[in-house]
């Protein structure tokens, strides 16, 4: 009996069941290989897009971290500059106001008069680093000079009164003041001797707003030599008063009553952006620690079983 061919499936021709079974071996062997290669070109993609949209959603959160962070940076810095701002303009009023400087706190007359009286013309004396002349304008003129003298004294000397009146002729001031902490046995804070004002650093800003207004009230009024000199008079009898002590003594305790209620603000202030500052820390730690799982989450190489479900549908169609 003869034994039956068959057909190659490639060409039609006739071959042996040998060849046959040969030729079928090879062609599910080339499949296997092609469905291989498609798998793993599957899972390429799959993988490549799964690092895309991780790429995409960290983006995205620390984006919106980034923004929230920024705002709620913002606004603090904002309250807080305000808030020192406000501190330092109160502290101004009160050094201006004749207030007591706080223990510790350096009082430099030369900033705190050109903070108060910008429009004057302030300068310090060459070769006198501790005397300041305070050119008192009105209308862009000037109407009068005010020499001040600070210079760190241990004990007190009448010499000292001698030289600041010797400063007072030679710059042509109409009024000179000698900021001490060094008084006569007998005086104390705020007196007058041969024309010049002596008085504590911390009064100097109160007086020289007297002195200033003086000088311009007068240049307004036009008043004569004889006439200014006879309002100089009365202004330093009035200064020195027990009524004008008691009155500057009332508004340096009312002025150190107000820095105190900024100084407990501020002490307030400063509580609650510690504990402002702790909780934006804790909060940065909880968005990176829901990045990081985020991240774990879409970075993950998936398990062999379901990556095969995924491509189970896929087919190759040879030709």
């Amino acid at each position: 009996m003869a034994i039956k061919d068959d057909r190659c499936p490639w060409c039609g021709s006739a071959i042996t069941h040998a060849k046959f079974v040969q030729i079928q071996e090879a062609i599910r062997e080339d499949e296997r290989k092609k469905l291989i290669a498609a798998v793993e070109q599957v899972k390429k993609q799959f993988e490549k897009q799964q690092k895309e949209e991780a790429v995409k959603l960290r983006q995205i959160l620390q984006k919106d971290r980034d923004a929230a962070m920024a705002k709620k940076e913002a606004a603090f810095a904002r309250e807080r500059e305000a808030l020192q701002k406000k501190i330092a303009e109160m502290g101004r009023r009160v050094k201006k106001a004749g207030g007591e400087i706080p223990e510790g706190i350096e009082l430099d007359l030369f900033e705190e008069l050109r903070g108060a009286f910008g429009e004057d013309a302030i300068a310090r004396i060459k070769g006198k680093p501790n005397a300041i002349l305070e050119d008192v304008r009105y209308k862009g003129k000037s109407v009068g000079r005010i020499l001040i003298d600070s210079t760190p004294r241990a004990a007190w000397q009448h010499a000292f009164v001698t030289r600041v009146r010797q400063d007072q002729s030679e710059l042509g001031a109409e009024h000179a003041i000698l900021a001490t902490s060094a008084f006569p046995a007998n005086r104390r804070e705020l007196f007058v001797d041969s024309g010049v004002i002596v008085i504590a650093p911390a009064r100097v800003p109160a007086i020289v707003e007297i002195l200033r207004k003086a000088l311009i009230a007068m240049h307004v009024a036009k008043l004569s030599d004889a006439e200014r000199a006879d309002k100089v008079v009365r202004l330093f009898r009035f200064i020195t008063s027990p009524s004008f002590r008691k009155r500057l003594a009332e508004a340096s305790e009312l002025a150190g009553e107000a820095l105190q209620i900024d100084v407990d603000e501020k002490r307030t202030h400063d509580l609650v952006w510690k504990k402002r500052g702790t909780v934006l820390t804790r909060i940065r730690n909880v968005l990176r620690d829901i990045d990081a799982d985020v991240s774990a989450i879409v970075e993950a190489r998936d398990e062999p079983g379901p990556a095969r479900s995924n491509v189970a549908a896929f087919r190759v169609t040879t030709k």
